[in-house]
């Protein structure tokens, strides 16, 4: 049953931010790759094991229309996959996790410098608290078409959270997207 419901979780759940300090972003590419010939784009379908979006087709919607605007907005055209510069493909995992935190005790951190029983307090005091969240990973490929390699990869990873609120939701894709795409191409300097 509960394989049944994990899709239509990550409709609710998935890429949120709030502040620039939540998401861990890694980027790699192809130091002989030549970005400044770049001028078009097309989408790549891609199946990936264990793909969240593949059971996903509104956030995987959100995600391409956040693309396509970030791309769109640094001057890249949209074309026909036969004849653009890049192919761009993306898809995301999930990770269950744990978090374990040890508040201390008697001689913990919060420790009373005039408690100290013969028994030894810190044997039985403390306090461990243990919680679990899903961690997800968006993978933003860049392909040279013509080349067919890949020559740029941006992951962004951040603890997955609910959204009843689709403009939220949304919200929380944009920033999360650009959070990746800032590094596109590589060494690119706002203006």
């Amino acid at each position: 049953m509960l394989r049944r419901s994990c899709p239509c979780l990550f409709l609710i759940l998935f890429l949120t931010l709030y502040g620039c300090s939540s998401i861990q972003v890694n980027t790699d590419f192809d130091d002989e790759a030549d970005f400044s010939a770049i001028h078009t784009y097309s989408w790549k379908a891609v199946n990936v094991s264990g793909d969240a979006l593949a059971n996903n087709p509104l956030l995987y919607k959100r995600i391409v229309k956040s693309i396509d605007g970030y791309l769109q907005d640094r001057g890249y055209q949209q074309a026909d996959p036969g004849v653009a510069d890049i192919l761009v493909a993306i898809h995301a995992v999930t990770k269950e996790k744990m978090r374990v935190t040890d508040w201390g005790g008697p001689r913990g951190y919060y420790r009373d410098p005039w408690y100290d029983p013969w028994w030894g307090g810190s044997a039985y005091g403390g306090r461990v608290d243990v919680s679990y969240y899903t961690e997800g990973t968006l993978v933003i490929d860049i392909v040279d078409r013509r080349r067919h390699e890949l020559i740029w990869r941006g992951l962004g990873t951040s603890i997955v959270h609910k959204y009843s609120d689709p403009g939220k939701m949304e919200k929380a894709v944009n920033e999360y997207v650009g959070e990746i795409l800032d590094r596109f191409p590589p060494g690119y300097k706002p203006e």
